[in-house]
């Protein structure tokens, strides 16, 4: 008895450290340094072994033993399930859009760095690829982490939990970098200043002002929805703009841009000016450092390659030119096979009356080779191993819905969580029925 009650106080400090991590952070913070730490398995698994130890010490059973016997096994099939789910089980999202295709991929919060190789800069090749956890295993200065392949030296000097980034955009010598562009687009109530920076010269960059999308490179697919700015670059190198009105796919306006021009949109007194044009670009980052998350926020890691140090941020990359080969080191949230394709049919959305809060929200998905279903808040989809939810949606500044977001469940600990959760019940069902048999027997 002494043991149990050290064992469940251990369990309980541990969940109100958890708790209170979660509170100042996050719920993916309190998981990797409380609820998934050795500390906790020690504790649960101690408290299984007791469990086991208490059992057999009954032995040999008699049948007023049954309601003991059948309320600690199903506590140890309850810790057996959840450890399968901690281990095993997928949570995470995909995130749908009629512009982006199907999707075979759940991305989870787990991370891993990946370097992709290409000997021009156009096809890549994965060379190597790492799980990380810099939340458990913090890289610090004294203790670099170095990547090799070949003619890569890419070094990590360290590893920030939370941080914000700063973008600053320089001019390139490197012909496989893309272009950028600073505008500005303004009336006499709003002003937006933005960078559109390619990545490579065959990058699509968008940005969203209002009622207006800006966008610059890529493969080019009009959407009538919305009014376009297009910037295009030239077999020259100059820059060429293209104004496209709501429902038109032809421009009324374009022509050629050069930094300080100012353009009149027709679109609410909107003017588009071009303060910052460069043909080949990289962009760069400084970051600010946090004790903690905001909206906003990312975790980075502080690299070097090349002589030069610079940031890496959670779903990006940074390119490194080497003499013979190109590389890019991605810092990526894992993502794992669905085993089938799902994409996005239609996305519908109702709101409160007379306001732009969301009431209701749904998607139209087809699934595995032309499977259609309707996933809402309430109405999940199940196919295979998996319970696929409405989590959410993404939506630009002009109310238009950009994308639908859903959560990826798979939990292999399920049917033994309800199995030990009925067979804990039937234990106290029997406890209370020797207890009232007994209480039954004359004296």
């Amino acid at each position: 008895m002494e043991l149990a009650v050290l064992i469940i106080a251990s369990i309980a400090v541990l969940i109100a450290i958890g708790t209170v991590v979660e509170s100042k952070y996050d719920a993916w913070t309190a998981k990797n340094l409380v609820y998934a730490s050795v500390w906790m398995y020690i504790a649960m698994g101690a408290l299984a072994i007791s469990l086991i130890a208490v059992i057999i010490d009954r032995w040999p059973w008699k049948p007023r033993h049954a309601s003991f016997i059948f309320a600690h096994v199903g506590i140890i099939i309850l810790i057996y399930g959840s450890l399968l789910t901690q281990l095993f089980g997928v949570d995470g999202t995909v995130r749908l859009s009629k512009t982006d295709g199907p999707v075979k991929e759940v991305t989870v919060q787990d991370t891993d760095l990946v370097v992709y190789r290409s000997p021009d800069g156009s096809d890549y090749e994965k060379i190597y690829t790492e799980e990380v956890n810099f939340l458990k295993n913090p890289v610090t200065t004294d203790k670099p982490v170095l990547i090799k392949s070949r003619d890569l030296n890419f070094e990590i000097l360290e590893s920030i939990p939370y941080s914000v980034p700063k973008l600053q955009v320089e001019a390139s010598s490197q012909p496989q970098s893309g272009a950028a562009v600073r505008f500005q687009l303004a009336n006499p109530n709003v002003s937006q200043v933005d960078w559109l920076v390619q990545r490579n010269v065959f990058e699509k960059v968008e940005a969203q002002v209002g009622p207006v999308l800006i966008t610059l490179g890529g493969l080019w697919d009009r959407n009538p929805a919305i009014n376009e700015i297009r910037f295009n670059i030239t077999e020259k190198g100059s820059l060429n703009y293209a104004l496209y009105g709501k429902d038109e796919t032809k421009p009324f306006k374009q022509g050629t841009a050069k930094e300080g021009d100012l353009v009149e949109t027709g679109w609410m007194g909107l003017q588009l000016r071009i303060l910052r044009y460069l043909p080949k670009a990289v962009q760069k980052y400084d970051v600010t450092r946090l004790d903690h998350p905001v909206p906003g926020s990312s975790p980075s890691l502080r690299v070097r390659y090349n002589g030069q140090e610079s940031y890496l941020f959670l779903n990006d990359y940074v390119k490194v030119f080497t003499e013979n080969r190109v590389y890019l080191v991605s810092y990526q949230n894992r993502r794992l096979p669905l085993g089938f394709e799902i994409s996005l049919d239609e996305f519908k959305k109702t709101d409160y009356p007379g306001t732009m809060r969301a009431m209701a929200y749904q998607s139209a998905v087809n699934y595995d080779g032309g499977n259609k279903a309707l996933i809402s808040m309430n109405e999940p989809l199940k196919y295979k191993k998996f319970y696929i939810y409405q989590a959410s949606f993404e939506e630009g500044p002009s109310g238009i819905v950009k994308a639908s977001v859903l959560s990826v469940n798979h939990d292999p600990g399920r049917v033994w969580k309800y199995f030990g959760s009925a067979i804990m019940c039937l234990g106290i069902v029997l406890l209370f029925y020797f207890r009232k048999r007994k209480n039954a027997q004359p004296s």
